[in-house]
């Protein structure tokens, strides 16, 4: 029997340097509570100072602020497409270059009481919705329209009944392999979790890696970590309470430790590639597409990185499979919401304008064209239906059966006390009943500031 090579982050490469949509909310949660306090308050003692209200000849404006690049060739269609039978609205469409840049530009702008007309809310959405800065979403389109969106994609938005933001694309995650190394080692793709133990040990047996997992930054094996709950607790609800600490949800709970439980088994037994705290996304993509590792778990961006940087004979024959179920006949529950959202501003002049914007991009057959030319998953069934790229059609109709579970944590001191504890647990300086916890009573301390 050969032994696996032992291989560190450190020994990989960098690659592309590339953001996912996860990436992106990971990136920005920093600083965030300090910039968000002022202009709350700016933007509830200001009136509306109409600087964009305004258009050329008399046109209402309808400013568009987003960091999406991955539409960048399709708004310019969109915008004209929609001017050319709204010749009244003048549509202003703003890609910024990353989050860094975009943030603060949006914090300002909410400051001087004059954000965009439609904005990403990043991972303001609900907190801006609760301060009359988004508009509430259900009563100004209605549950007709709605109602198509993905479940998981509206609850990620919703609070109290309200939606304050729309997905825009939607991700979810799986296990990406390669069917060469699975065939070597006769290995059979896991349904189980007791089913990856079994893999990894098949695959370690032919000097192969197991499943790269990333925790690098922190916050990312919250993608992994949190869906778990879902899968204990066999209700999606249940994070979306922890997170927003409402109807008594703690993190030290039953479900909570349980999940936790999982991850420090898998870790410890092997299943995980070594030192996942310091593993970076695309460092662990690269591990599979080199042939170091036979599976990764990733998200539905994953397949655009490998036309990137993978070798073109890996980007013919890799495959991807359901996150593992709890047990053998439980639902696969998956990591699934809105990476990318559109919000629209409460107050504008031209809110009414906006508002038909919205429903323009989202019209059934504009918006499957739109994702299906930029490779992106949409957030509706409708466009979820008709995904051309063969992976991604795959992983949208897990979305379609309903099994999309919340993974993106918008609640105060939420992400980065559930990371913190994650980090922990997987580092081995704490058990999963001393990491669920940690993580509640760092909540707590976040939610008193």
């Amino acid at each position: 029997m050969t032994p696996a090579p032992k291989h560190n982050a450190s020994d990989i490469r960098p690659t592309s340097a590339r953001l996912s949509r996860r990436g992106v909310l990971r990136g920005g949660l920093a600083g965030v509570a300090g910039l968000a306090a002022p202009s709350f308050a700016a933007a509830c003692d200001k009136p509306d100072t109409g600087t964009g209200t305004g258009g050329s000849g008399g046109k209402a404006t309808v400013r568009v602020w987003t960091w999406y690049n991955e539409q960048r060739d399709e708004w310019p269609k969109l915008v004209s497409e929609f001017q050319s039978a709204n010749p009244n609205v003048v549509v202003q469409n703003r890609v910024f270059g990353d989050p860094a840049s975009y943030l603060p530009a949006l914090q300002a702008a909410v400051a001087a009481a004059d954000p965009p007309e439609i904005f990403a809310p990043h991972v303001l959405a609900i907190e801006y919705g609760k301060a009359g800065v988004s508009a509430n979403l259900t009563a100004d389109l209605g549950e007709d329209f709605l109602k198509d969106f993905f479940k998981s994609t509206r609850d990620e938005y919703t609070d109290s009944g309200k939606q304050y933001a729309l997905g825009w694309m939607a991700q979810t995650f799986g296990i990406f392999y390669d069917p060469d190394l699975f065939a070597k080692a006769k290995a059979e793709v896991p349904e189980t979790w007791d089913d990856l133990k079994v893999t990894a040990a098949k695959l370690k047996a032919i000097g192969k890696l197991p499943l790269a997992v990333s925790n690098n930054p922190g916050t990312s094996g919250l993608d992994f970590f949190l869906p778990l709950i879902t899968q204990v607790a066999d209700d999606p609800q249940l994070v979306l309470d922890l997170d927003l600490q409402r109807n008594g949800a703690r993190w030290d709970s039953a479900p909570v430790v349980q999940a936790l439980a999982k991850v420090d088994e898998l870790n410890k037994g092997g299943a995980f590639v070594p030192n996942a705290n310091a593993l970076q996304g695309p460092q662990a993509e690269q591990l599979l597409y080199t042939g170091r590792a036979a599976m990764l778990f990733s998200g539905s961006w994953t397949p655009q990185g490998f036309v990137q940087d993978a070798p073109p004979e890996f980007v013919k024959r890799y495959k991807v499979a359901e996150t593992p179920a709890w047990a053998a006949g439980r639902k696969h529950w998956t990591a699934n919401q809105a990476g990318a959202g559109l919000a629209v501003s409460n107050n504008s002049k031209n809110k009414a304008a906006a508002l038909d914007f919205i429903k323009f991009i989202y019209d059934p057959q504009r918006y499957t064209r739109t994702m299906n030319n930029s490779n992106s998953m949409p957030s509706t069934q409708a466009a979820g239906a008709q995904v051309s790229n063969p992976i991604l059609k795959l992983m949208t109709q897990w979305l379609l059966d309903g099994k999309g579970a919340p993974h993106i944590l918008f609640g105060k001191g939420s992400s980065d006390s559930a990371a913190n504890g994650l980090a922990a647990l997987i580092g081995g300086q704490s058990t999963p009943e001393q990491a669920g916890k940690a993580i509640q009573s760092a909540v707590e301390r976040a939610q008193r500031k």
